[in-house]
């Protein structure tokens, strides 16, 4: 593993910091401030660290970068190791600052800001009757604003395989959905594969933003790969044959 370094990816309004390698004491300031510069340039409101792919760091380098999260309104931490928490736990974390062990939890935190506002991304369909599935969906989610909603997509590959993963639907409409990954090893995983056209089984947990569990069938309409952001459109084909 290399030493520690940072890139950057937008989901909705709401921006990714992605953390891969080993924490030095030098190597963790430069770092802070990188993100605190990124965050004072462009006055982000809303981040995201990602911390999957960084070594364990000690209570002074975790104190480093909380340090870098205080301007933002909200910031959230995803993909902590034991190790990542337990300096956590040592570190004064500041009120605005939350640890996320799910796509669940973000999404429930940041809500409309994750949302896909591009037109593109929605799908068009020929006039259907009004008890679709992809109908219903759009009506069973939160009355009160436009949210992005956690989902696990099960993607049946060619060789008979089933890939699991989890996802933040981002833009939905009657059609489809538009879902896009924070998890980075899963979206690489699947950045390697061809999964236009694959059959994936789509299951909505039941959160703030959905109060109803739900399971559906769809096909990968398409793949998108943006600054590291992957995105999946899926088309809905009906009810999931449980």
């Amino acid at each position: 593993m290399s030493k520690l370094k940072v890139s950057t990816r937008e989901i909705g309004s709401v921006c990714v910091f992605d953390l891969e390698g080993i924490p030095t004491q030098d190597s963790v300031e430069d770092v802070a401030d990188k993100i605190q510069r990124n965050i004072r340039r462009h006055r982000l409101q809303r981040v995201i660290l990602n911390v999957q792919g960084m070594a364990d760091v000690d209570a002074l380098g975790m104190r480093k970068l909380m340090a870098a999260c205080i301007r933002p309104q909200k910031s959230l931490i995803f993909g902590a190791s034991e190790g990542i928490r337990n300096s956590l736990r040592e570190t004064y974390v500041p009120k605005n600052v939350r640890v996320c062990e799910s796509e669940k939890e973000v999404a429930e935190d940041f809500g409309p800001f994750l949302l896909e506002k591009d037109k593109e991304k929605e799908f068009e369909v020929d006039v259907r009757p009004e008890d679709s599935i992809g109908l219903q969906v759009e009506r069973r989610r939160s009355k009160r604003m436009h949210v992005a909603i956690p989902v696990e997509l099960m993607i049946k590959l060619k060789n008979g395989d089933v890939l699991a993963s989890r996802a933040i639907t981002t833009n939905i409409s009657e059609g489809g959905i538009f879902t896009e990954y924070l998890d980075l090893r899963v979206a690489n995983q699947i950045d390697a594969l061809a999964v236009e056209g694959l059959l994936v089984e789509i299951h909505i947990f039941s959160s703030a933003n959905f109060q109803q569990e739900y399971s559906l069938q769809g096909r990968v309409n398409r793949k998108e790969m943006r600054k590291k952001q992957l995105g999946l459109a899926i088309e809905f084909l009906g009810e999931a044959k449980l």
